[in-house]
């Protein structure tokens, strides 16, 4: 199903009155919304051809979208999940995973993937957190562990049924009984507030069925160090060191962009107690890492995250996407 002409010309009307007010820089605070990434938005309007189905078939050579509606105490939650399956044996393709920015552009990031998927082939499914379900930083960046993630308590601590982060495996599921498919895992890729989405994911849900996690130019951190309040650390989180040596035990690349180093960038999150992590996000990433190994040892846990540091690129999504191709083929 494709669009119509006069749906295309609209959108891209639309798109070109947004890319002049936006710049390319990817707003991560929960306070900012509707904007847009790095990527060219007349560019992402065009190649999207198709934004919906009339039902959820699964089929080889397809790019499309399709709503998920999840089990449990957010099933009055729907989401759009938008994909790309290349030609070959989808009852064996690997499955990955690609988590938008704050921008809630779940097309774009499944679009990023789609040459890469072709020539390597595997699945990409882009779920979509929009506004109206899933509003605001606590519900997508904090996976909505708390009610109000920026002042915990016991008291506003969510049951695990209601984290956003638990609609993962819920969709792997749904996708591996569609295609009748032999898959038992899935790899995943977030960039900027999907990084977020991702590392918190690790660390709270470690027993999931994701494999490899690839987390790429987050904002900032819950780093694992009690001298933190959450969402900055580990004060207040209700994680002990059981689920943390679960959490260090996945494959996680802390996949940084050497340039993404400007501590003025858009919607980039600044406080007394963040920017403790550092002013950028590269040295917010490297903080990061370095106190997940310490705190690792210091537990006498596996460590299996590894940092990756990428040359010459900033919090360009589309080339981070690039970059953490090899280490999704690896698998």
């Amino acid at each position: 199903m494709k669009f119509v002409s006069i749906k295309k010309f609209y959108l891209l009307f639309l798109s070109i009155l947004i890319s002049c007010s936006s710049d390319k820089d990817v707003y991560e605070s929960p306070q900012v919304t509707n904007i847009v990434e790095e990527n060219n938005i007349i560019e992402q309007s065009i190649s999207q051809e198709v934004v919906s189905v009339q039902d959820n078939t699964l089929n080889s050579n397809s790019t499309e979208s399709f709503t998920f509606t999840p089990i449990g105490s957010l099933s009055n939650k729907p989401l759009s999940i938008f994909y790309h399956i290349p030609d070959g044996d989808i009852k064996n393709l690997p499955i990955l995973f690609s988590f938008h920015g704050a921008s809630r552009n779940a097309s774009s990031y499944r679009n990023y993937w789609i040459e890469m998927a072709n020539e390597n082939n595997f699945m990409v499914f882009a779920p979509e957190f929009d506004d109206i379900n899933y509003e605001g930083g606590d519900k997508y960046n904090l996976a909505n562990i708390f009610e109000d993630g920026d002042n915990p308590s016991i008291d506003t601590y969510n049951s695990p049924d209601t984290w956003t982060i638990s609609i993962i495996d819920q969709i792997f599921d749904y996708i591996v009984n569609e295609i009748q498919g032999n898959q038992t895992s899935y790899n995943a890729w977030g960039h900027s507030a999907g990084a977020q989405f991702l590392h918190r994911f690790i660390l709270y849900l470690p027993n999931s069925k994701l494999n490899v996690g690839i987390s790429s130019n987050a904002g900032w951190y819950t780093v694992p160090d009690s001298s933190f309040d959450f969402p900055y650390g580990l004060f207040n989180s209700q994680l002990n060191d059981s689920t943390l040596t679960d959490a260090f035990s996945k494959k996680l690349y802390v996949h940084l962009g050497e340039n993404d180093n400007n501590p003025n960038s858009s919607g980039l999150r600044h406080n007394d107690v963040v920017d403790l992590q550092g002013l950028n996000r590269y040295d917010r990433g490297n903080f990061f890492y370095q106190k997940s190994l310490t705190k690792a040892e210091s537990i006498n846990a596996i460590f299996n995250w590894i940092k990756i540091e990428v040359p010459e690129i900033d919090h360009s999504a589309s080339l981070m996407a690039l970059d953490a191709l090899k280490y999704i083929i690896e698998e």
